[in-house]
Parts: structure tokens; C-alpha cells; sequence
């Protein structure tokens, strides 16, 4: 995927009426872009078309962005106050009585398990995102007993 490429955008006549209201006049070109380019969430729409969603830093809100088919047509673009990720905060549970992690990444419900081993499991959505693995064996194989967790910022250039 090219984070940096433009995208050819193209819009409905709906979009274009609806971007005229008040709540809409402020969404730039750029966020639709970069919705598109860098989405947090996708799920594809019974009739075909795309839902996306990114947050704007610079108005602190998630951007739903809805395309065509064509995957370059804005068709919908506002502002999702009631946008859920799936869970922010990962959970790791584990269950001594079998020695079994289980790594809930998002509340994104599961479309198809794989198995990567006799030993590790991934729980995926219909868009192929993680959203749990499962560890068998969990203190031997991930020294599950000696977690930490380590915010690494980035270093100012």
C-alpha cells in the first residue's frame, strides 16, 4: 500500500450536494485522501461499496468515508461520532487449567479461525484482520507469566 501516492478522487453528484451542508463544508480533500490511503477500519457493504474510517488529528474525530465499487468514487463522507474500533485497550487472559493465552486485539467478530501451528491460533474478521490469537502452552512457549508492556516513543530528529 502507498502512503504517499495521490488518489484520483472522483464524487457523486450526492456527495457533492451533501458536502454543502454545515456539517460537511470543513472535511478537506486530504483527510478523504488519507482515509482512503491509511483506513483504521474497512467493511465492505452488501451493494459493493466501501466504508472506511481514519481519525483527523486536527479536529480530533473519526472520518467515515464511503466509496463506489470503483474504490476511487466518494459517494459519503462526514464525521462518525458513534465509530467503534473494535476494543482500544488489549486484553491478554489466561487460563491456568489448560495453560492458554488468549490475545483479544478488537471486539471485531470472527470470520475464520487459522492455524499456524498445533499451538497458535488466529482468530480473523472477514477482512483478514487479526482479531485474537490463541497460545497453547502459553508459560513454556510465551513466558506468559513475565509480560510487561513498553510505550516506545518516537525520538524527536
Amino acid at each position: 500500500m502507498c502512503y504517499n501516492c495521490k488518489v484520483n478522487l472522483k464524487y457523486t453528484k450526492y456527495f457533492l450536494y451533501t458536502r454543502q451542508r454545515e456539517d460537511r463544508k470543513i472535511i478537506k480533500d486530504e483527510w478523504i485522501e488519507r482515509v482512503i490511503r491509511e483506513p483504521v477500519k474497512i467493511e465492505r457493504q452488501k451493494d459493493g461499496r466501501i466504508r472506511k474510517w481514519g481519525y483527523i488529528e486536527e479536529v480530533g474525530k473519526h472520518l467515515r468515508v464511503i466509496i463506489l465499487e470503483d474504490g476511487q468514487t466518494v459517494h459519503n463522507a462526514f464525521f462518525d461520532r458513534s465509530f467503534k474500533r473494535g476494543r482500544r485497550n488489549m486484553k491478554v487472559l489466561y487460563f491456568p487449567d489448560t495453560d492458554t493465552a488468549l490475545i483479544q486485539l478488537s471486539d471485531g467478530e470472527v470470520h475464520e479461525t487459522k492455524e499456524i501451528n498445533e499451538n497458535l491460533y488466529l482468530d480473523l474478521d472477514e477482512n483478514g484482520n487479526v482479531v485474537s490469537m490463541t497460545i497453547e502452552h502459553a508459560k513454556e512457549l510465551a513466558s506468559i507469566s513475565e509480560i510487561s508492556f513498553l510505550q516506545v516513543e518516537e525520538k524527536p530528529a
